[in-house]
């Protein structure tokens, strides 16, 4: 097979899956208020299926990221991907929230496939910058997915039931998992490993403050996006009535932030070092945390008072992702799969935590708001301190 069509199609067929993977847990957030009407619940009650997807793409983290090293990054990424397309279909068929809730946990394990063996085959097969540039496609297609999912499940609504928005995902991933399995690489050594060199590969993992500070001050920033997904529904069609098509409409600005900073990246990776980019974007992600806070105690009844400092959060969390995610993976000379597992499982224990937290308090607008600027400002806090550190 000619190695620079591979090359090329490889990233783009993993790209397509991992917007599949994002769309999952954005797609079906108009449709909220109509499955927890057909169940007969409260909204509160079903935003507990995002929860249970970020349950379950932290479950096996660390069973994964080993595996991936053992047995290869595709076989473990089509695995999962299998279990991703009969979870989507177990989530069209489902009748009761614990029937959605297990094939929404078992959905996030088939993400966690692609986030950890995915994401670690690009950091072994590229170096620095053609990384680099290959993060930043794949962070901007996973903030597409907030942006567009919510407006094409809206689309959708018209046509069909919630239901249908499952299948859509369903057909949609088939196509790019016949990509991976026909142009994915294989790029780990497949050595044999036993349970005393995983657990001292994470060991020494965990001891590296280096690594953990950067992969944490990742998952808060992360968090806080995740924190905004999870009170969105609430805050603009329950807070301030409007309809599905408008907040999908409103999610656009707010993610194309994202899609901004990291295409800003690419500019200036020659000219910036990665630290300084890094802490540019927190710090201006930190500030715009601040002001949602703000805003939202002070002018709770204008959608600018959340759309706008989201906008200002997402650009500088892209400005900082591709690099920080870099700076984390090289950090360590352990195996890439079992140092994904460890930074996707702090980027999942962090997102969940926040996401229900925000569960917990969503009928409170300001406190909501508060949970995502802190999780930033905390990220940023990291971050210093690890480049004191190092």
């Amino acid at each position: 097979m000619n190695k620079r069509t591979v090359s090329f199609l490889f990233p783009v067929f993993l790209i397509v899956y991992e917007f599949c993977t994002n769309m999952s847990n954005d797609m079906y957030l108009p449709a909220l208020p109509l499955i927890a009407n057909e169940f007969k619940l409260s909204l509160n009650q079903i935003q507990l299926t995002i929860t249970a997807w970020l349950a379950g793409s932290m479950s096996v983290q660390l069973l994964v990221g080993p595996w991936s090293d053992r047995y290869g990054r595709k076989t473990i990424l089509l695995g999962g991907g299998l279990l991703f397309l009969l979870s989507a279909l177990g989530c069209a068929m489902a009748s009761t929230l614990g029937w959605l809730m297990i094939a929404r946990f078992v959905q996030g394990i088939g993400v966690c496939s692609m986030m950890v063996a995915g994401y670690a085959s690009v950091h072994d097969v590229y170096e620095d910058r053609k990384a680099i540039h290959i993060l930043v496609w794949m962070g901007s297609a996973a903030v597409i997915a907030p942006a567009i999912g919510p407006v094409l499940g809206g689309l959708l609504l018209l046509f069909t039931s919630w239901r249908g928005i499952f299948l859509t995902l369903f057909l949609i991933s088939i196509l790019a998992l016949i990509g991976l399995w026909r142009y994915m690489p294989e790029s780990a050594s497949c050595e044999r490993l036993n349970l005393k060199q995983i657990r001292l590969a994470y060991v020494r993992i965990v001891s590296n403050s280096a690594f953990i500070l950067s992969a944490l001050s990742f998952g808060l920033a992360y968090g806080g996006v995740i924190g905004w997904i999870t009170v969105s529904p609430f805050l603009l069609m329950e807070h301030l009535q409007l309809t599905p098509t408008q907040f999908g409409l409103m999610q656009i600005p707010v993610f194309g932030g994202y899609i901004l900073g990291a295409q800003l990246v690419k500019v200036l990776l020659d000219k910036m070092h990665m630290q300084r980019l890094i802490a540019w974007g927190l710090g201006f992600s930190a500030c715009f945390g601040g002001l949602l806070a703000a805003l939202s105690y002070f002018f709770p009844q204008y959608v600018f008072s959340f759309v706008l400092p989201m906008v200002g959060y997402t650009l500088g969390f892209g400005f900082a992702a591709a690099p920080l995610n870099r700076i984390t993976m090289t950090s360590t000379s352990e195996q890439k799969g079992a140092a994904m597992a460890i930074f996707y499982l702090a980027m999942a224990v962090t997102g969940t935590l926040i996401s229900l937290i925000s569960s917990i308090i969503i009928e409170s607008v300001v406190s909501s708001c508060i949970i995502i600027g802190v999780s930033v400002v905390c990220s940023f806090a990291l971050n210093a301190l690890r480049r004191r550190l190092v």
